[in-house]
């Protein structure tokens, strides 16, 4: 009984702190994974619109160096209006060619080249013969992303699809990802995650 006794201010403080902590992770914005890496909450970046200026065209160089029409070339057009980055074929002194080598050539330029999506970002894979690459323009709580493009499912054509953040790396001109949201001290174990605290028969 006395040793019920000392124990239960214990416990109470840390329930109250799980109730606190609980309530806290409600209003935060962004969630973390399994891995403990954020994944931002619903966000865009800008609107969802089809304002490339070489639509209907298929030949010819733009003022990146790319050919229009090209999935390299929407996104460059992106980087310029949207971000408001000098963005070429050259950027940094690297060769941004084909959308297979973009994730090589920002690393090698010191760009944040991540598994974590965010809205504004540069979507790329290796995957196909050029690879692709596509902008995020929206980032949902369930695990997807709203991508816009070009020549995917219309060959020199624009598109959106919303796929599993999965399917993609993620490269970051300016705006690297969100950290992970704060964890409240109060844990059991130490490790600063909320723990689930329970009462059993003694």
């Amino acid at each position: 009984m006395t040793r019920t006794a000392r124990r239960l201010p214990g416990l109470r403080h840390i329930v109250v702190a799980l109730a606190a902590a609980l309530t806290l992770s409600m209003f935060t914005t962004g969630a973390v994974d399994v891995a403990d890496t954020a994944r931002p909450a619903a966000a865009d970046a800008g609107p969802v619109v089809d304002d490339y200026p070489y639509r209907g065209q298929s030949s010819g160089v733009d003022p990146w160096n790319y050919y229009k029409g090209q999935c390299t070339s929407f996104v460059a057009w992106r980087l310029n209006d949207r971000l408001g980055i000098d963005f070429t074929n050259r950027y940094k002194g690297q060769h941004f060619s084909n959308a297979n080598t973009w994730d090589d050539a920002a690393r090698r330029a010191g760009l944040t080249v991540s598994g974590t999506p965010r809205a504004g970002a540069v979507a790329q894979t290796d995957a196909g013969s050029f690879g692709h690459v596509a902008w995020v323009a929206r980032v949902n709580s369930n695990g997807t992303v709203l991508i816009e493009e070009y020549n995917w499912a219309t060959p020199s054509g624009y598109g959106t699809r919303t796929v599993p953040a999965s399917s993609f790396r993620y490269i970051y001109f300016g705006n690297p990802p969100a950290p992970a949201p704060d964890r409240p001290a109060e844990s059991v174990n130490g490790d600063r995650f909320e723990d689930l605290v329970a009462v059993d028969a003694n």
